[in-house]
Formats: C-alpha cells, sequence, structure tokens
C-alpha cells in the first residue's frame, strides 16, 4: 500500500487544524497564523496548497462535511442499523450532544457558525455550505422516509420538510447549548421536535 507524500499529509493536517480551530473559534475568530503555529507549518507552505483564507475555508468545510456524511453512514450501517428511525434520530442527536460535552461546549457544528458568519459575505463558502446542507438535508430525508413508511411518523408533511424542521431545530438548538453550556435545553428542544413531528 503506497504512503501519501509528504504534502499529501501536511495539506490533511492544516485542514484538520482547521476544523479544530474554526469550530471553536469560528471564521473571524481564526487566522491563517493561529492554525500555522498549530500544526508548525511555515506560511509559505500554506499558500502552495490554498490560495487564500477563504479558498481554505471553503475546503474545510468540504472535507467536515463528508466526514461527518461517512460517521452518519456507519452509524447506519453499524450501531443504529437495528434501531427504528424515531430511535435512529434521537441516537445521532444524543452523540452529537455527548461529543460538544466532552469538549466543555467551545465546538459547535462547523458548517452552522461559518453560515452564520461569512455566507453572505463569501460566494466560494456559501456554495459550499449549501452543498454541505443539502447533502445533509438528503440523509435525514431518507430517515424520515422511512419512518413514514413504517406509520412512525405524522404523513401531511414530506419527509424533505420534516428533514429541514429537524435541521433547523437542530442548529437553533446548538445556540442556546453554546450560550447556557448546557445540554439539557437542547435535548428539550429536539424531543419536542420530535414529538410534534410523531404519527398522532
Amino acid at each position: 500500500m503506497n504512503r501519501p507524500r509528504r504534502s499529501e499529509q501536511t495539506r490533511e493536517t492544516l485542514i484538520e487544524a482547521g476544523i479544530e480551530q474554526l469550530s471553536i473559534h469560528g471564521y473571524h475568530g481564526t487566522g491563517i497564523k493561529q492554525i500555522l503555529d498549530e500544526v508548525n507549518v511555515p506560511k509559505g507552505s500554506f499558500y502552495n496548497f490554498f490560495a487564500s483564507k477563504e479558498a481554505f475555508v471553503a475546503e474545510v468545510i468540504g472535507h467536515y462535511s463528508r466526514d461527518l456524511l461517512n460517521q452518519l453512514s456507519e452509524f447506519m450501517t453499524g450501531a443504529g442499523k437495528d434501531l427504528s428511525p424515531v430511535k435512529q434520530l434521537r441516537a445521532i442527536y444524543l452523540y452529537s450532544l455527548k461529543q460538544y460535552a466532552s469538549h466543555d461546549y467551545k465546538k459547535s457544528c462547523l458548517v452552522g457558525s461559518i453560515a452564520t458568519e461569512i455566507s453572505a459575505e463569501s460566494e466560494m463558502c456559501r456554495l459550499e455550505l449549501e452543498r454541505a446542507m443539502g447533502q445533509w438535508l438528503n440523509f435525514f430525508s431518507g430517515i424520515f422516509d422511512q419512518a413514514q413508511k413504517q406509520s412512525l411518523v405524522r404523513d401531511d408533511i414530506s419527509p424533505n420538510d420534516m428533514a429541514a424542521v429537524y435541521w433547523a431545530a437542530w442548529e437553533g438548538a446548538l445556540i442556546k447549548m453554546k450560550m447556557s453550556a448546557d445540554t439539557q435545553p437542547v435535548k428539550k428542544i429536539m424531543e419536542l421536535m420530535i414529538e410534534t413531528l410523531l404519527k398522532k
């Protein structure tokens, strides 16, 4: 098996550091020097890989989105395979909350954080955010579609619209979590949202 070239490893290291720093400090609170210092990479090397901070962040968004989708797919074919669609939805958000709590609530959803900061300023990042959002909504729409087929959730709302409601509730709840440094308000919001969508 071929080992990745040093340049590929450096690029990957920069992107991983970008995910870490941007998830905590946001776009405007994260500088290129901050990322370079974190991984001990010279400034010149950064611009060998990325034309600008904007281009770098766009790549970070894409990488973050693909990684999350891979994790979700692994859950659906692994630990979540035999769960009902509703239990899958609960397990996904509870797992995410556990991850955020383990970082003392300093991290949040990278896509949601970046979207509120610069989606209107950067067309490049906006398009990557839109692509990521579309992929995630498609994933959750599939779960709601299965839930409807099993008569677990109401059928007067399309799976696509249910996915949009689920995601909007999640992103809003994460803002509340960061303000309160507590997962309980998030659980309350998510459970209320799920209960609202259940078949009566």
